[in-house]
């Protein structure tokens, strides 16, 4: 299988299977969000977290936080992906390159 593009990518698992975000103003410009580095994807990742976390902030119930973070930090994965010439994405091995499932995107 020929990728176009490999990276790192900030994905969620939901219970649909993972899900990888976009970027672009329409649905036929959107490309899935792909990093050169780890530390880029992981940042990516922590940020969302947080802004997903402000919500509950108001409740100042440091538990309920604490419970929403550590449910976040198992569904927001940082995994290696390739992209084809299709735009379909795939989680790669980062090493050998091997396919080793499907990443869902969500403008499909």
């Amino acid at each position: 299988m020929q990728f176009i593009k490999k990276g790192w990518a900030a994905v969620t698992n939901s219970y649909c299977g993972l899900y990888i975000a976009t970027e672009g103003t329409t649905a036929e410009d959107a490309e899935p969000v792909v990093f050169d580095t780890r530390e880029e994807a992981e940042a990516e990742r922590a940020q969302y977290i947080d802004l997903c976390l402000e919500g509950y902030a108001a409740h100042d119930d440091p538990e309920l936080i604490e419970a929403h973070r550590e449910s976040l930090e198992l569904e927001e994965l940082v995994l290696y992906v390739g992209v084809d010439a299709a735009g379909d994405v795939f989680e790669l091995d980062p090493e050998s390159f091997e396919v080793l499932g499907v990443i869902h995107r969500p403008d499909r």
